[in-house]
């Protein structure tokens, strides 16, 4: 793409820009920040840093479909005339709109797997709506989105923004599914849209992403945390991720966090030594003064241990040769990615934009779970993802109810086995026959939102234990804009920029989730250079706020507020709490717009998000207890 097209595509996205911060009250932007490139790469599988192009066969990376996939012109270069770089961090940042100075306090939250930014989107919305209502200004939310990020394309749903008042819905839906055919029908060219096309990437096209596991997550992650010691109005003595030290000034706070996945690597970071010597630390817990685990589990550490590089790279090999770097299976009959990821943003987008109309979506396009031959756009995102109907355990939210009748003559059955891993769950409610054929093939299935009260077209189980489940707590409506709606624009870099932000990671990394558990280990080359340490876990000693879901984790073993769960030190703080939530599925924690804490229903907090309401009270009740810190946060090897 050059020229005049890529002129006005870069105009199209500082006009979303602009725009974005719905219903008003919130301002969103999404950065994008320098981060450190990987210590260790194979030859011939560097992560692009700027210094090469990838069109060059002889480069350190080279990948025809990678630079395809980005627009990069005939000499690898980017809309600014660069070399591509991914090394970078990717961050989503949240402040009220009527507070546009310097803020005192920040929360950097890191998603789920699978999972980018607009995953926690609800969640920092009402952290804010609670700071707005207490009249409280300077607290702003970071969400991160890990390096991926940059490979993926929302040039499709882009488009159809911006043609929402000029195009039919259909003619939208058309546009969006043409574009992004090539994922689901390989060899399929697909359509050209803003100048662009879509290129699914493969796994030789991003074979460096063999090396991002946890150390460059966290490295990513503290670099986004230094840049908030920054804005809050800390020193930060040195720029090197690896080297820098934060002194911190009174009444100035930052916090980290995560949902999920995110949350193991929320305790990973704070007991993460990020300075490589083997002589000397600098610990992520000294950089930060809380940690909130959005059902990431407990704070306890582990014991340290030691491996060898040349052990743990030995692990890694096979995968940077010919190994899968991305996570790539058939979820919800569509393979993952990024087929899986796009069929979530365009069902949120059409279930939004295109509010109780026939889904013209192709089929293709669709979960296995919804290709019936009549459903609303509605019906199709709640019966994929629905906590009554999925049968997908950690990707199900409480949003409503199918319509229709339940049984003999009706347009759904019960199956007759439980979600897999889900011990207290009932069976789900389907639309399909054994054979996969329609329990009705004329009847348009729909769905009845959450909050909607009794109505009398919503399927609920009959009188027995599955009837006694709390009250439904997210808003379709709200749930689907997070799919696909973030904003659209790397404030640093707009050139860059492919669209709306949105909820799914599509190409995360599986080193990621086997790093997440090496907690308490440290990894050495031969000279003592530390690839991996996070041996300093026996050493945790901040305040802690943990949540589960009772329809999700909760129904397992739920953390408790003993030394089962979390270290003496972390007990130790009178902050340290943790939350079991009723009715809350694993996406709920971060997505509801409702609860059933009578505790908050009884103080009007009923429309928030439970987690939310009690995340931003942590904060404060931490800021509030807060003696003289005013040192550099490094500690000497023990």
């Amino acid at each position: 793409m050059g020229g005049w097209a890529s002129c006005l595509y870069i105009l199209a996205l500082t006009a979303l820009g602009a725009a974005d911060g719905r219903p008003g009250e919130i301002a969103t932007s999404k950065h994008l920040l320098p981060a450190p490139a990987p210590l260790v790469e194979y030859e011939g599988v560097r992560t692009p840093d700027g210094s090469f192009s990838v069109r060059d066969p002889g480069a350190p990376f080279s990948s025809e479909k990678l630079a395809d996939a980005l627009w990069l012109d005939a000499e690898g270069r980017d809309g600014r005339g660069e070399y591509l770089d991914l090394n970078h961090t990717v961050y989503t940042s949240y402040r009220l709109a009527s507070d546009p100075g310097p803020p005192d306090t920040i929360l950097v939250l890191m998603p789920g797997t699978w999972a980018g930014a607009m995953s926690m989107d609800r969640f920092a919305r009402d952290v804010l709506r609670m700071a707005a209502e207490s009249g409280r200004p300077g607290m702003q939310v970071w969400l991160l989105d890990r390096r991926s990020e940059q490979l993926e394309d929302h040039t499709g749903l882009w488009w159809a923004e911006q043609n929402r008042d000029r195009l039919s819905h259909d003619e939208l839906i058309a546009g969006i599914s043409d574009y992004y055919k090539p994922a689901f029908t390989p060899g399929d060219p697909g359509r050209e849209l803003l100048g662009r096309r879509f290129t699914p990437l493969d796994h030789d096209a991003v074979r460096f992403m063999a090396g991002w596991g946890a150390d460059v997550a966290l490295r990513d992650w503290r670099a986004a945390v230094l840049a908030a010691h920054r804005q809050v109005g800390d020193e930060v003595i040195g720029d090197a991720v690896e080297s820098a030290v934060v002194k911190k000034r009174p009444g100035r706070h930052v916090f980290i966090g995560g949902h999920s996945l995110g949350g193991s690597l929320t305790v990973l970071y704070a007991s993460y030594d990020f300075d490589r010597r083997p002589d000397s630390e600098i610990l992520g817990r000294d950089d930060v003064d809380g940690l909130v685990l959005l059902e990431g589990g407990a704070a306890k550490g582990a014991k340290p241990t030691s491996k060898s590089a040349a052990a743990y790279l030995r692990s890694l090999r096979s995968r940077y040769r010919d190994g899968k770097v991305y996570f790539d299976l058939d979820v919800l009959g569509i393979r993952y990615a990024p087929a899986t990821m796009l069929s979530v943003g365009i069902m949120g987008w059409a279930s939004d934009r295109a509010r109780g109309e026939p889904c013209l979506f192709p089929e293709y396009a669709r979960p296995a779970l919804v290709r019936l031959p009549r459903v609303t756009n509605e019906a199709v995102l709640g019966l994929a993802m629905d906590d009554d109907t999925s049968p997908f355990f950690i990707a199900r939210v409480s949003m409503g109810h199918p319509a229709g009748q339940l049984g003999h003559g009706g347009q759904l059955r019960r199956k007759s086995g439980n979600v897999p891993l889900d011990p207290g769950a009932c069976p789900v409610l389907t639309p399909w026959r054994p054979g996969h054929r329609p329990v009705d093939p004329e009847y348009q299935y729909a769905w009845v939102n959450s909050g909607a009260g009794d109505d009398p077209s919503a399927v609920k189980y009959p009188k027995s234990k599955c009837a006694a489940d709390d009250p439904e707590v997210t808003d379709l409506y709200d749930f689907a804009r997070s799919l696909y709606g973030g904003p659209a624009v790397y404030e640093e870099a707009p050139e860059r920029s492919s669209g709306p932000n949105d909820f799914p990671e599509w190409y995360f990394p599986p080193r990621l989730s086997t790093d997440a558990g090496l907690i308490g280990t440290r990894i050495s080359d031969d000279d003592g250079t530390e690839w991996f340490n996070a041996a300093a876990s026996d050493r945790l000693d901040l305040p802690v706020i943990s949540f589960t879901g009772d329809d999700s984790m909760g129904e397992f073993s739920p953390p408790e507020r003993t030394e089962k769960d979390f270290a003496p030190a972390v007990l130790a703080h009178p902050e340290t709490q943790t939350h079991l939530l009723k009715g809350y599925t694993h996406l709920d924690i971060t997505a509801t717009t409702r609860n059933n804490q009578s505790e908050l229903t009884a103080d009007g907090h009923e429309n928030y998000n439970a987690s939310a309401v009690y995340t931003y009270r942590f904060m404060e009740a931490v800021a509030a207890g807060e003696g003289a810190q005013d040192l550099p946060r490094e500690s000497p090897k023990p």
